[in-house]
């Protein structure tokens, strides 16, 4: 067991954690006192969420300081992410997208979904992945897509109407080129309401 990450050039402090998620640099970012102030305003209360693609946990500990709980899905690729995650006092699960989260139906308030979901994926394990996401939010919840990365022809013609057949209210959407983008990729920042009643 790896019991220093600082030499495998993790900074797992939780200043780089809450700086990390509250800088707003472009239409991109969604700082997390964004995020908390939005969720106020329409009377919502973020206690439990999970972080899909999450890393070390960063996002995890920013909230944790919060007072939000937040699972954190990650794979060991070329690095102990999981490890890490579990070093800092959070929930590592072990999940791959193509199956069904851990989790009861309906009681997660936000699912933020980081660079690790993206085009990359196939498209049905992309849309058993968003419905999955769907089963697990409850009414009122929040979906994050944090800089989902594709094609602009494939978030026009694929993914927007795949994220838009959940039926969520888009509280923010924001689409930005990818600054060395040869083939015409996109970053694409949703927060997306899951509607209260259906």
């Amino acid at each position: 067991m790896i019991t220093k990450f600082s030499d495998l050039g993790f900074d797992l402090s939780l200043e780089k954690s809450k700086s990390q998620f509250s800088a707003y640099k472009s239409e991109l970012d969604l700082p997390i006192s964004q995020l908390l102030q939005i969720a106020k305003s329409a009377n919502s209360v973020l206690r439990l969420g999970i972080d899909v693609g999450g890393g070390t946990g960063s996002f995890a500990a920013a909230m944790k300081a919060r007072n939000v709980t937040v699972l954190t899905t990650t794979m060991n690729f070329n690095a102990p992410y999981s490890e890490a995650v579990a070093m800092r006092g959070l929930v590592p699960l072990h999940v791959p997208l193509q199956q069904r989260l851990p989790v009861f139906d309906g009681v997660v308030d936000l699912v933020r979904c980081g660079r690790a979901v993206n085009r990359w994926i196939p498209v049905t394990v992309m849309e058993f992945f968003f419905f999955d996401l769907d089963r697990i939010l409850r009414g009122g919840g929040y979906l994050w897509l944090d800089r989902f990365f594709s094609k602009k022809v494939d978030l026009e013609n694929v993914y927007a109407p795949m994220i838009g057949k959940l039926g969520y209210k888009k509280v923010k959407w924001a689409v930005a080129n990818k600054a060395d983008s040869k083939h015409g990729e996109v970053f694409l920042t949703a927060l997306l309401q899951k509607p209260v009643a259906r």
